[in-house]
């Protein structure tokens, strides 16, 4: 893990960190951390796909540039409630005491306090479309607070990816119970995407939503993966509040978004790269 300083310096800030065994397609990645948070002065950290001990767990990184865990190992044969599958994305939520994690392998949000304790918060739940037999899959994936102060999470629909039936999903506990699970407090925000991995909201509240390739299951169904990707890229979208506009086309495999005060940084996983787009 590095920090990299407004003048471009790049310092180690933790080291041989833990990883998922044999994940993404065809089981031929190692994945590390998925994500980050800074919480109270300290750099926590998420590692995803339960395959092996290490996964699926919260760390946090220690003085020596090294991590200790913040959850408790998995137990890959318990229930789904309550406990890790495959963090993905987390957001500070001090309404929770610690964080609100996605979790793309229980279709849930997680909340998460301090003690490394988790619950459910959210529970989407399948659904039908025509001219398919199996239900389709609410798989949440990118999260990020909205400038109203409740919670966002990009979707993107399980097998086979559907065109058109992914979304962002606003979240709020409206009654105060320390969740989101009752009717109303989870509703979608922004409908007809496709394969969502992340969300992100730029410092004048815009909604950016990435779109992970234009077929999804064309990309993950074998061969040279980045070959796929080139040739069915994805896309960023911006919100305006009634409807979806492209803001960066031909973007291949986005699976992150970040912005400053006059850019947007955009993960490419499958090119290996981060490009940049000017915001204005």
């Amino acid at each position: 893990m590095l920090k990299v300083t407004d003048d471009g310096e790049v310092i180690p800030i933790a080291k041989g960190l833990p990883f998922s065994l044999k994940t993404g397609p065809e089981g031929a990645y190692q994945a590390g951390p998925s994500a980050i948070s800074l919480l109270n002065g300290e750099v926590y950290f998420i590692v995803g796909e339960y395959i092996g001990e290490q996964s699926a767990r919260m760390y946090r990184t220690t003085d020596d540039a090294g991590y200790e865990p913040v959850t408790p190992i998995t137990d890959g044969w318990a229930p789904l409630d309550n406990r890790f599958s495959n963090p993905y994305d987390m957001v500070n939520a001090p309404e929770v005491g610690g964080w609100i994690v996605s979790d793309p392998g229980g279709n849930s949000l997680r909340a998460v306090d301090l003690d490394g304790n988790i619950r459910d918060y959210v529970v989407f739940y399948n659904f039908a479309i025509p001219d398919q037999t199996a239900a389709v899959e609410v798989v949440p994936t990118g999260i990020a607070r909205g400038p109203d102060g409740a919670i966002y999470v990009g979707t993107l629909t399980g097998y086979p990816y559907p065109a058109g039936e992914a979304a962002v999903w606003r979240v709020e506990d409206l009654n105060g119970d320390g969740d989101a699970l009752d009717q109303g407090e989870a509703e979608p925000f922004v409908t007809g995407l496709t394969t969502v991995t992340d969300i992100t909201f730029g410092p004048d509240g815009t909604l950016y939503i990435a779109e992970f390739s234009s077929d999804t299951e064309k990309v993950l169904e074998g061969g040279d993966f980045s070959k796929n990707a080139k040739s069915l890229p994805g896309r960023v979208l911006i919100w305006n509040g009634s409807e979806t506009t492209v803001f960066a086309d031909n973007v291949v495999s986005p699976t992150s978004l970040l912005t400053t005060d006059s850019t947007l940084y955009i993960t490419e996983e499958f090119a290996g790269k981060v490009s940049t787009r000017p915001l204005d």
